[in-house]
């Protein structure tokens, strides 16, 4: 499993709008997030749909969080751009394997899952609010995910 450039790109917009806390222009929010205005735009419409930004029209428009930063979990952001978290196809319901047709008895498969269950946790756990605040460090986060 690999998060897509997309969703990172989600991830850095909502970074950015709950650290400024204001409403913010498009170019802004792409010159922030080292990105082109294009590709802002395509994942800022996404993040409206979603509800996770709010968007205003006209001269003083702009984009911001509709919700707080510590309600987003970097989790939602990866399934709403990429969709459900998953470190093999095996772990979807509707992949045949090809080696184990009944996959209740397969160790990997069950090994997968294991894994695939605590990575969602973890992400789960990451909020966008702690990834800008400078209060919380990288140690704070690990052992938030390993308590």
């Amino acid at each position: 499993m690999r998060v897509t450039q997309e969703a990172d790109y989600a991830i850095r917009i909502c970074l950015i709008l709950d650290s400024l806390g204001e409403k913010t222009g498009a170019a802004v929010i792409a010159e922030q997030a080292c990105i082109t205005p294009k590709i802002a735009l395509k994942v800022l419409r996404k993040l409206n749909t979603a509800g996770y930004v709010r968007s205003y029209k006209g001269v003083s428009g702009g984009y911001e969080l509709a919700r707080a930063g510590d309600e987003i979990k970097i989790l939602d952001l990866i399934e709403l751009i990429d969709g459900p978290v998953r470190i093999s196809k095996c772990l979807d319901c509707d992949h045949e394997c090809s080696k184990n047709p009944c996959k209740t008895d397969c160790k990997m498969h069950i090994a997968f899952g294991v894994v695939n269950k605590k990575l969602i946790e973890n992400l789960g756990m990451i909020n966008i609010r702690m990834l800008h605040d400078k209060n919380v460090s990288p140690s704070d986060i690990a052992d938030i995910i390993n308590n």
